[in-house]
């Protein structure tokens, strides 16, 4: 394990393959004396919504549960977030069985009946909204334990998960994962702008005719807890526009929020505490550094991008529909000019008495 502490901000390390990814990190975040100061995770190896069944026989369960954890915010109990790792598979006529890749299920609320985790977006909105870490075939098992490094950004009130696979990269997906809570750009109601919560992923889904109608597979896309007309769960692209390279003279860098949008809304907000740039000469500023920008400072994280793939694959859901994916968190991994892009992270301000 490496734990970065600096100022109050936290920044975790560790390498681990998918299936002990959720205990790691909960023993990782919880380790003295790194403990996070906002953030509870909490392992559940047992958790029932992570015991894999077959979709097409769901009385057969194929393996012992795949654990879960639940990651509650100290400061404020509605930033409450749960992730369930489990696959789908299925059973042939010939009675074999076949699995499709590992993918987590996600939530956003406590359960009412216990406190194992509960992935209430898929259970609400259709399996489509599960994160995959591969890439599946049909008819043939496809079922790797990738093995990834692991960089964890716990903010105040939002959580970074950041995965560069080390093995299997024909199949690994890069892995991003902001859960948290969301920055308005307009005054909005309390009731409403308490609902601004969201998981955005790597993986933009396809199932709402939305999006599919316009073959959207390349965009990021995410779940807010309610849409500023109270719909539950509702669905949200977000990017960013940080492609060109930053012009290194003087205090001058092109450095850009994640931006949050929906078709019918426009843009409502951004991610908190995090924007993208690209370097022109990243030598300057390693990885780990800070940075004052427009009086705010910034720990500096370099992103060495594994290519994503350049037109869309499939994976399997939980449900067993073939969806089609072209994973995706920056603009676009074509930088312009030469340069190192990097993700800046707010550090908290220090107050003098």
């Amino acid at each position: 394990m490496t734990a970065t502490v600096v100022q109050g901000f936290r920044r975790y390390e560790f390498t681990s393959s998918v299936t002990s990814f959720l205990s790691n990190l909960a023993r990782e975040m919880n380790t003295f004396p790194y403990v996070d100061p906002n953030w509870k995770v909490t392992y559940f190896p047992d958790d029932p919504n992570s015991q894999p069944r077959a979709y097409n026989n769901r009385n057969q369960t194929y393996s012992s549960p795949q654990g879960a954890v639940s990651i509650e915010n100290v400061n404020n109990d509605s930033l409450f977030f749960s992730l369930c790792l489990n696959f789908p598979y299925q059973y042939n006529s010939s009675g074999s069985s076949y699995i499709q890749g590992y993918q987590l299920k996600c939530g956003l609320n406590r359960s009412t009946n216990g406190n194992a985790p509960y992935p209430d977006i898929a259970l609400n909105m259709g399996e489509y909204t599960n994160v995959p870490f591969s890439t599946s075939a049909t008819g043939s098992s496809n079922n790797y334990n990738i093995s990834y490094k692991w960089t964890i950004f716990p903010m105040k009130e939002s959580i970074f998960i950041f995965g560069e696979a080390t093995n299997n990269l024909g199949y690994a997906y890069p892995f991003r994962l902001y859960m948290g809570k969301l920055l308005t750009h307009d005054k909005e109601d309390p009731a409403v702008e308490g609902g601004f919560i969201g998981i955005f992923s790597h993986a933009p889904v396809e199932s709402s005719s939305e999006w599919t109608n316009n073959s959207l597979f390349n965009v990021g896309r995410g779940v807010v807890k309610t849409s500023r007309n109270n719909k539950k769960y509702e669905l949200y692209n977000f990017c960013t526009s940080a492609q060109a390279t930053s012009p290194g003279a003087g205090n001058r860098y092109f450095i850009s929020p994640w931006y949050v949008y929906q078709p019918k809304e426009g843009v409502r907000g951004e991610f908190q505490q995090m924007k993208s740039v690209v370097f022109k000469d990243a030598r300057s500023y390693p990885d780990g550094s800070m940075i004052d920008l427009e009086g705010k400072r910034y720990h500096v994280f370099h992103v060495n991008d594994q290519q994503q793939p350049t037109n869309y694959k499939y994976w399997i859901d939980i449900s067993g529909q073939t969806r089609q994916i072209q994973p995706y968190f920056f603009d676009s991994n074509t930088l312009l000019g030469d340069g190192q892009r990097a993700i800046l992270f707010e550090l908290p301000t220090e107050v003098s008495n």
